[in-house]
């Protein structure tokens, strides 16, 4: 685990060498060079003639200061920095016998998401989208194919995620209904005695600025599979 922690690490403050530009100093005077990588207040460039060296970003002028800090920012989006768990929630549960003969058991359920920011740096204007895929079974029908499947989508603001720290969000609410026939009955259309809801996958987009920065799915070929 300390291997693969400090291997993250060393990714977030590197990424590939990016282009040539002309940067200015604090006094004005120009260098056409490239960042090769960033770590803290540490900027590593190489020059046009082949130089490379390390300086720290406080020499440069405000506008290049932006722009390596931009750099820093995007190098650690492109490292996967976030972290998803979710499961199924129950929120509410209905149990009854429909006309006596027809058992319900209803649940209202939700997705609890849990989003980490494993960076070393917070991380704002993060946005959530999610996609669950809901199959509804029919009660009475003679195949578990009769079924139809709905797609559950929303969108969530996480704001601003701390350094390390890890957030609890869930989607909105939808129902999951399970029936059974009472003992001795059988439904006039020969359909099974048994239906049963679920959810068959959940597929999770995390965006910061507007750009997607992670991508995960429940089973993992739904997004495969699947069109969002």
């Amino acid at each position: 685990m300390k291997k693969i922690s400090l291997f993250l690490l060393v990714f977030w403050a590197t990424i590939q060498a990016g282009e040539y530009r002309i940067f200015k100093d604090t006094q004005g005077r120009e260098m056409e060079a490239m960042i090769s990588r960033v770590s803290g207040e540490d900027v590593y460039i190489e020059r046009r003639d082949g130089l490379s060296t390390k300086v720290n970003r406080s020499i440069f002028s405000l506008v290049d200061q932006k722009y390596i800090a931009q750099w820093a920012k995007e190098a650690l989006l492109e490292s996967d920095i976030f972290e998803v768990r979710f499961s199924t929630k129950i929120e509410s549960r209905r149990e009854e016998l429909k006309d006596g003969y027809l058992m319900l058991d209803e649940r209202e359920v939700y997705q609890s998401i849990i989003v980490k920011n494993t960076a070393p740096q917070d991380i704002g204007n993060v946005r959530l989208e999610y996609f669950v895929l809901k199959f509804e079974d029919q009660p009475s029908a003679k195949k578990r194919s009769d079924g139809s499947t709905i797609r559950i989508k929303g969108e969530i603001p996480l704001g601003l995620l701390r350094q390390r720290s890890e957030g609890a969000f869930r989607t909105k609410n939808f129902k999951l209904l399970d029936t059974k026939l009472a003992p001795n009955t059988v439904w006039e259309t020969g359909g099974k005695k048994t239906s049963k809801d679920e959810i068959r996958g959940t597929w999770i987009r995390i965006y910061v600025d507007e750009k997607l920065v992670h991508e995960s799915s429940k089973p993992e070929n739904m997004m495969r599979k699947e069109i969002w």
